[in-house]
């Protein structure tokens, strides 16, 4: 599943795979809530949008596409702000393509009859004698995409939808389990942390900036929310072929800047790595391991 991200990088999830998905609808906003965890929702009142091609808009890094054209902001009834994609007439259909690691979704949609399906396979059917706006699906898969589409009766109406909130689904009190992200070849998505140059990566810093002479690099993560406080209960190691396990000290965690659903995590390359060619890296967070991704180090 490719995640595009303007003016950054272009990265894969590695996910488990399921033998089956496991998914649950939910009406009202309460249940899913409850039901979720590390939430993040648009409410397309203050957000900025960034088209990104013939039916395209970009908003915090989800992308919407309309059938018939860009989606846009529009005024509701009670003056809120909604985003409109326009029906063709014959079809109605809005896809949202999700962040990486989703396991959560929903959102309010306001023009009915309707249907609201995700990429696990769960849908919702919402016609006008419901007395609910809202729908939302959570799954033990990752949720790549959320469908709201029509094709009767003829015209169709507009998809009018607020308040999309995506995020993961909640395992009784258990923390979210952190996932590293990788580039289109499988490697570490991570970057020297002030060139933003990739791997391979060397002990000593390309740059007089670092007032150790030694290089720091930046993970991303997505599943768990880090900001700046969460610094001590982050952790990363790193194991190499034989295997011997090292230590990566972590020296800060933080939101990436314009995408709130990612976090970074950055670290100090330790002298032990020098030479040390391929790794495998982890992070854990609150004692939940991440996948194991490769990153080279000479």
């Amino acid at each position: 599943m490719k995640l595009f991200i303007s003016g950054a990088i272009a990265v894969l999830l590695s996910c488990t795979a399921f033998s089956r998905a496991d998914g649950a609808v939910f009406r009202d906003r309460a249940s899913f809530n409850a039901a979720s965890q590390n939430l993040i929702t648009i409410d397309f009142e203050s957000t900025a949008t960034v088209r990104n091609g013939a039916g395209f808009v970009e908003i915090d890094g989800v992308f919407f596409h309309n059938l018939n054209g860009a989606p846009a902001i529009v005024t509701g009834q009670s003056g809120n702000k909604l985003l409109e994609a326009p029906t063709i007439g014959e079809i109605t259909r809005l896809i949202v393509f999700l962040p990486p690691g989703t396991t959560a979704v929903a959102c309010d949609q306001f023009n009915r009859p309707m249907i609201l399906s995700i990429s696990t396979g769960e849908s919702v059917t919402m016609d006008q004698s419901d007395t609910s706006t809202f729908a939302g699906f959570i799954s033990d898969q990752p949720i790549s995409s959320l469908t709201i589409t029509l094709d009767f009766p003829e015209p169709t109406p507009n998809a009018l939808v607020d308040n999309l909130s995506f995020g993961q689904r909640r395992a009784e009190n258990e923390p979210p389990v952190p996932q590293l992200l990788v580039t289109s070849t499988g490697r570490a998505a991570a970057l020297e942390s002030m060139t933003t140059a990739s791997e391979p990566f060397h002990i000593l810093a390309p740059h007089f900036l670092s007032p150790d002479g030694r290089t720091r690099i930046t993970l991303f993560v997505v599943g768990v929310l880090l900001d700046p406080a969460d610094l001590t209960v982050v952790t990363v190691q790193a194991e190499d072929a034989q295997p011997q396990s090292f230590d990566l000290p972590v020296e800060a965690t933080a939101r990436v800047r314009n995408l709130s659903w990612m976090s970074q995590v950055t670290v100090r390359l330790p002298d032990t790595l020098a030479g040390s060619g391929d790794l495998n890296v982890r992070v854990t967070i609150r004692g939940k391991k991440s996948n194991g991704v490769p990153l080279r180090i000479e």
